[in-house]
């Protein structure tokens, strides 16, 4: 492999007359605010200034790697592989100058530095110096453009992550910001007498000075190989950039449609719908331990390369992908009119908001993903599905919510589930591996009675801000589902302290709670249990109705035994699903 290192500046390459275009392999942009101010400060520190007069100095960028000789070679486009992140952010940092300089009125300054941005070809048209494929059209309408005249919403996390660092250079470039800094290197009287503007032109000659090795080779065909050496020298890449680079580098076919570019595209597209910015990784993860095999985040790649060799095997697996993405989103921001709003799926929507949104537990996602695998499949009936899919918001109530016990132990038992289950030929099958594979191991780790007891009896539920209110809420909404004979919690129902919230912690404990319909609940208010009697007969809810038949009376010391009898509802559930 043929390789020519040189000493190169900022400005020679951007004027070098090519297109720099970033791999369909490469990762996105990435850089953080932190890294990106980091960066802007570090050039500013380059400055030497004497006597109101700033001089500006070689800095160097590291190393930059290419496919072609942008320099010397006569290629017109040039792929960036090692380099992409720099060259994107000196790129937004230049558009914030530019704008900068337009505020102050000095449209030709302002038009200069775009000459760093956009180039001309030999037809005089206009073209993008630097191009990527995963933030078109967002950056180059944003960044590209000298005047910022459309409209554009950031929408991927990519191109949020782009909006979030011009807008932290828009600001860090302001003259307050930019003088500030200076003063802690130099005396603030030397600093005061720059103009904001001549402050601002020695910061792009600064960038434009600056020098890195650039690194060019002709052999494209070696920039997946190069691209994994630079990762395995310190690069730091993620897990997921180095899967995607594996299926580009064996899914090579770009014309006339790229497949796999389209393919990933939409991957990330489904993962980012429903105001969702799922991180790729976190589902790649999920979806392969869910079909493949239990693995760390750090052992996944090795798991991968062994898996997925062939351009057959890449192709179902980004297909697989689109699949189970489309399901993950479904489990990670269910609502009704996912299944059409057909009434019976309100159980489900519900299931999953409480397993996810109240007891927040993550690794459920992977054999909820097999459980939906099975469903579209028709290897699982729905009785089965909602039985089973019942029992885990039980158990994750009772085992996390309540108990805080360790998620540790879970992972290994869903993954090995899930695996198994997808492996089934037929319903009779995926019954028995239910029962064997998931139920009977969660069972041997749900915590006993006594001590879910003594943890139920604490909660607590407060009009102010409580960490106990949301497992407070579930579980009156729960019992009064169980009492009642219904799936779906009251939409218009509200918590209600039976002896009236007050100072004392007594009156916010769960024994003290019931639940009452709101416009009720608003006469009730205040008043004294026996006043409250009058309001409570109103309700259409059973479970009030019989509570005020048992006490007619209601007494502080009631509180912790109902609290009890509460507890025991719940936990019995469990054994009336037919599961434990």
């Amino acid at each position: 492999m043929e390789i020519n290192p040189t000493a190169k500046t900022i400005k020679e390459l951007f004027l070098s007359g090519r297109k720099f275009v970033i791999p369909r392999f490469q990762r996105e942009y990435c850089w953080n605010k932190e890294i990106s101010k980091s960066f802007l400060w570090d050039i500013l520190k380059q400055f030497d200034i004497q006597e109101g007069e700033i001089k500006t100095q070689v800095y160097f960028l590291g190393t930059m790697l290419f496919i072609g000789d942008y320099y010397d070679g006569t290629e017109d486009e040039i792929y960036v592989v090692d380099g992409q992140q720099r060259l994107t952010t000196i790129t937004i940092l230049f558009s914030a100058i530019s704008d900068k300089f337009m505020s102050l009125n000095q449209e030709t300054l302002s038009k200069e530095i775009f000459k760093y941005i956009m180039t001309t070809n030999d037809n005089g048209e206009e073209v993008r110096i630097l191009r990527s494929n995963t933030h078109y059209p967002y950056f180059a309408y944003y960044i590209q453009l000298q005047k910022k005249e459309y409209k554009v919403e950031a929408c991927t996390e990519e191109e949020k992550n782009i909006f979030e660092i011009y807008n932290l250079f828009s600001n860090l470039l302001e003259e307050e910001t930019m003088k500030k800094e200076l003063k802690k290197r130099y005396d603030a009287s030397l600093v005061d007498r720059i103009e904001y503007i001549d402050l601002l032109k020695a910061l792009r000659d600064q960038v434009l000075k600056c020098i890195f090795v650039s690194i060019s080779t002709k052999e494209k065909q070696h920039a997946n190989e190069i691209f994994e050496i630079l990762n395995s020298k310190g690069k730091q890449l993620k897990a997921i950039d180095i899967i995607k680079n594996d299926i580009f580098s064996i899914l090579q076919q770009e014309e006339p449609v790229d497949m796999a570019e389209d393919k990933w595209k939409k991957i990330k597209e489904i993962l980012n719908s429903k105001n969702e910015h799922v991180e790729i990784e976190v589902f790649f993860r999920h979806f392969w331990i869910s079909k493949y095999k239990k693995v760390s985040q750090k052992s996944i790649v090795d798991e991968f390369k062994r898996t997925i060799k062939t351009e057959e095997e890449c192709t179902r697996l980004l297909d697989e992908l689109i699949y189970e993405a489309k399901n993950y989103i479904k489990i990670l921001n269910p609502n009704r009119e996912d299944y059409s709003n057909k009434k019976q799926y309100y159980w489900l929507v519900q299931s999953l908001k409480c397993i996810g949104e109240f007891f927040n537990i993550v690794q459920v996602r992977i054999v909820l993903l097999a459980l939906f695998y099975l469903k579209d499949n028709e290897l699982i009936d729905m009785k089965e599905f909602k039985k089973t899919i019942n029992f885990l918001e039980y158990f994750h109530f009772i085992y996390n919510s309540v108990c805080s016990f360790s998620t540790n132990k879970l992972e290994k038992i869903y993954s090995v589930f899930s695996v198994r289950v997808r492996n089934c030929k037929n319903k009779i099958e995926v019954v028995k591996t239910i029962r064997e594979s998931l139920i009977d191991p969660l069972k041997k780790i749900l915590p006993k009675y006594e001590d879910f007891e003594v943890k139920f009896i604490e909660l607590s539920y407060s009009k102010k801000e409580n960490v106990s209110n949301v497992k407070t809420k579930y579980a009156i909404n729960k019992i009064n589902c169980i009492l009642e004979g219904k799936e779906i919690f009251e939409d218009e129902c509200n918590i209600e302290h039976i002896i009236p919230e007050n100072e004392e912690e007594i009156t916010k404990n769960i024994g003290n709670l019931i639940l009452l319909e709101m416009k009720l609940n608003g006469e009730a208010d205040d008043k004294k249990y026996q006043d409250k009697i009058e309001c409570y007969k109103k309700t259409k809810l059973n479970w009030v109705l019989n509570f005020i038949r048992k006490y007619p009376n209601w007494e502080r010391s009631y509180i912790e035994s109902r609290a009890k009898e509460m507890a025991k509802i719940l936990y019995d559930q469990i054994k009336m699903e037919n599961i434990v």
